[in-house]
């Protein structure tokens, strides 16, 4: 018998087999994630490219990604308009990188659909409810209910930014069309 040589040292068959189970399993386990891949990542981009082309007809939220003004401190932003139903719209916005709150503040307005292409705030005649501030990291946010659709009477919204809170020297940071 080949295998009853004293001197010849080798692996019991249990372990073996063993051994070959759980490689089996980690390979199988392996070519399962390497498959679903490709369809959790086509699953996430259609969620987001459904969100960005979505329109107001059927009800769904609508996200325009701001496009940074030439020049300024300015990372990402989103605005996002939701019908609420009842013929009023959230409208909220989320922006990064900008200056912190101790710079000065910010305001959000929007460029009206009247010929004449007059910037007023997006909250209506008080610009303080158009106001936001950014946190300690750059990070601000702002929300407001509209009563109508804001595609019949804005074009764009902008983020301006107010150092020391003055109006004089306020700078358009990022833009974005009102598009649904």
């Amino acid at each position: 018998m080949p295998f009853s040589d004293p001197r010849r040292r080798g692996v019991s068959n249990t372990i073996f087999g063993i051994t070959v189970v759980v490689l089996l399993a980690v390979a199988a386990g392996g070519f399962v994630l390497y498959g679903t891949r490709s369809a959790i990542q086509g699953t996430t981009s259609t969620a987001s490219d459904t969100m960005s082309h979505s329109s107001a007809g059927t009800g769904a939220s609508h996200a325009v990604a701001f496009n940074p003004a030439h020049g300024q401190m300015f990372g990402i932003g989103w605005l996002i308009v939701a019908p609420l139903g009842n013929g009023s719209y959230a409208v909220t916005l989320y922006a990064t990188g900008l200056e912190p709150s101790a710079m000065g503040d910010y305001i959000v307005e929007a460029a009206q659909n009247t010929g004449q292409m007059a910037m007023v705030p997006i909250a209506g005649t008080n610009a303080t409810l158009s106001e936001f501030v950014a946190d300690s990291h750059g990070n601000g946010q702002f929300f407001v209910v509209l009563h109508q659709a804001p595609t019949s009477i804005y074009e764009s919204v902008s983020i301006v930014y107010l150092p020391g809170m003055q109006m004089q020297n306020a700078v358009v940071v990022a833009t974005a069309p009102v598009t649904m």
